[in-house]
């Protein structure tokens, strides 16, 4: 089965590089940082797939390169190296989705005007902080209203009744549709960023520590919202986490990443009840 979405070696440094670091650091290694120039590896050759309607989990502590490689694969950062292959059932050329050429190509060679037709039609990205994803003082209505107007969308009508549905998807109240998220709960403006991604149908979803910072009960409802939406609409999506229950949870693949690689991978179940990597068996004993 061809995978959704194919990375291959994708590498973050930042410095120049030297003879001793510039095909990469050794896997093992105990830092990021080349011991002999200092150029920091934030990724290094990071490599995997995914499938359509797969929940991949990524996890690792503070660093770990997770993140960062969230902020690649989004083009929020150029990396350094590394190629990215999307493969879309029936191609780009469906009615929602604009004429990027995706199957086939390296996505890190597209021109910047094609990396945001991309990114506003085919895969969405909800950030830890709402701040990252929506316009505070816009309305709610506005904040999709404005990813749709990217997209295209030009009838007011049909704006706001899609709002209206993506909204009431996300348990967010249609009154409630004018008001600015900065007068939302912290789970609120996350679902509303939700709302937001999901706008344009994306075939991914890239959630990084989406809850982060909410107190218990407030996690449990966004959680439960990710699960119902993975149920109904099939959407592939990558989840980075510290939190190994969320990871459970959500995910039926994980990447374990400490300093920038990736140091195991497998079933979550399988990962977490039997990890064979001694940081993985850190992780999963510290989290008991």
């Amino acid at each position: 089965m061809k995978p959704l979405l194919r990375v291959k070696n994708l590498t973050k440094k930042y410095g120049e590089g030297c003879p001793a670091c510039t095909a990469g650091l050794p896997g093992e290694q105990e830092s990021n940082i080349c011991q002999t120039c200092g150029t920091v590896f934030a990724c290094s050759g990071v490599s995997f797939d995914l499938l359509a309607g797969e929940v991949l989990g990524i996890v690792g502590e503070s660093g770990s390169g997770k993140s960062t490689l969230i902020k690649l694969l989004n083009f929020d950062l150029p990396q350094s190296q590394g190629e990215l292959y999307l493969s879309c059932k029936g191609g780009p050329q469906s009615a929602s989705h604009p004429a990027v050429p995706v199957n086939g190509d390296n996505l890190f060679t597209l021109s910047a005007y094609q990396k945001r037709q991309l990114k506003n039609f085919l895969w969405g990205i909800v950030y830890q902080s709402p701040h990252l994803g929506l316009k505070m003082n816009v309305s709610a209505g506005g904040n999709i209203a404005e990813r749709l107007l990217m997209a295209g969308w030009r009838n007011v009508g049909k704006i706001r009744e899609r709002a209206s549905m993506l909204l009431a998807k996300t348990e967010i109240p249609v009154s409630r549709m004018d008001e600015p998220p900065k007068n939302f709960s912290g789970g609120m403006q996350q679902r509303v960023q939700i709302a937001r991604a999901l706008s344009n149908e994306p075939v991914l979803l890239l959630l990084d520590e989406v809850t982060t910072g909410l107190d218990v009960s407030v996690q449990a409802c966004v959680l439960d919202l990710i699960r119902k939406l993975h149920r109904e609409l099939g959407i592939s999506m990558l989840v980075v986490s510290h939190d190994l229950s969320v990871i459970r949870l959500l995910t039926t693949r994980t990447l374990v990443m400490r300093h920038g690689r990736v140091v195991e991978s497998g079933l979550t179940d399988q990962v977490l009840e039997d990890p064979q990597h001694p940081y993985t068996q850190l992780l999963v004993s510290s989290a008991l």
